[in-house]
């Protein structure tokens, strides 16, 4: 706490296995009286629709007490891409820095400044990353349906209820105007789309935007990925049927290899480490994925080591030794054609 402001650092991905953890953190100070909290997403890469759909709502809970949420978020950060996306730039305000957020000043407001490389204390994150969907039936691990409450043993990573029943129950006294919700998937495609295809323009001697544009297209493969799993798997399990047994296996690898690549970035790994540039390459969609030796998991909770334990296994399988071409080809033309088959259901619902 700052200047009696609670100061909350986000953890570096906010998914299934953080976003409870973060809702309870910011419900906890709300009911302590604190309308106004800050949340550090400095540390953050990832993020999906879930995840800013707590942040708002709790942005909302905040105001109704005449405060809100105050976002500390790199001006030029994935969070920005975002917000601007979805709305939310409108809605909650964000700063570059703890200070600026603590001081609330309209000059500070994050288009008008350039992003500041100085990194102020955060408290403790609310919960370490960790999120992995096996490939081939459950895991080896139970969690609480959020609904019921009951045990249950999920079967992909994001999974949060124990039946469609619950995610039903649920979906209706959580989520927004659906026709909301389905236009911010929709940009969230058109964006891991166009992030997509200018990959085979960047220049193969210009390493640190292209570097760049393959952390964008991490970041919203893996995005956009995690939202259909979550809040649309009737659209997912249908498109993902239709493709045979060894093709939905392929797929199932390489969405779990890039959540590989989005947690070894998170750790503050570079690129480099992971991607062979190699002489000659014409264009940088002919660069391939380095082979990398299993990272020691001991500092994580079993759930978690299982989980990137898979990836890491997915990674090898599926990325290591093959192009970043193919590997974005292959995962967005999936969650392209899911992204369809879920816009469609919900303009005839």
């Amino acid at each position: 706490m700052i200047d009696r402001v609670p100061v909350i650092t986000a953890p570096a991905a906010i998914d299934i296995t953080t976003s409870g953890a973060l809702r309870a953190v910011l419900f906890q100070w709300h009911r302590r009286g604190h309308a106004t909290i800050v949340v550090n997403l400095t540390g953050t890469v990832f993020c999906d629709m879930a995840g800013l759909r707590e942040l708002e709502q709790a942005h909302k809970r905040a105001e109704a007490d005449g405060g809100g949420l105050r976002l500390v978020t790199p001006a030029d950060g994935p969070f920005v891409r975002i917000f601007t996306i979805t709305g939310l730039d409108r809605a909650i305000p964000h700063f570059s820095t703890v200070e600026q957020a603590l001081a609330q000043s309209p000059a500070y407001a994050i288009g008008s400044l350039r992003r500041d490389p100085a990194r102020a204390p955060a408290a403790a994150p609310a919960s370490p990353p960790s999120h992995l969907r096996e490939r081939e039936g459950p895991v080896a691990d139970s969690r609480h349906c959020e609904q019921c409450g009951a045990m249950f043993v999920p079967v992909r990573e994001h999974a949060r209820f124990c039946n469609s029943e619950c995610r039903a129950a649920w979906n209706s006294g959580h989520l927004g105007d659906p026709i909301v919700d389905a236009n911010a998937l929709t940009w969230s495609i058109v964006a891991m789309s166009d992030v997509t295809a200018r990959l085979p323009a960047m220049k193969v001697w210009d390493k640190p935007p292209a570097f760049t544009a393959i952390l964008d297209a991490v970041w919203w493969i893996t995005m956009v990925d995690a939202t259909l799993v979550r809040h649309h798997s009737a659209a997912y399990d249908t498109v993902m049927a239709a493709h045979t047994a060894a093709e939905r296996r392929v797929i199932s690898e390489t969405l779990a290899g890039l959540r590989f690549v989005r947690n070894w970035i998170s750790r503050e790994a570079g690129l480099d480490e992971v991607i062979e540039t190699g002489a000659g390459t014409r264009r940088i969609t002919g660069w391939t994925w380095k082979p990398v030796p299993e990272s020691a998991l001991g500092w994580l909770p079993p759930r978690a080591q299982a989980w990137e334990r898979t990836r890491w296994r997915a990674y090898q399988a599926r990325l290591a030794s093959h192009t970043i071409g193919n590997t974005f080809s292959r995962a967005a033309t999936f969650l392209t054609l899911t992204g369809a088959d879920a816009a469609s259901s919900t303009d005839n619902s």
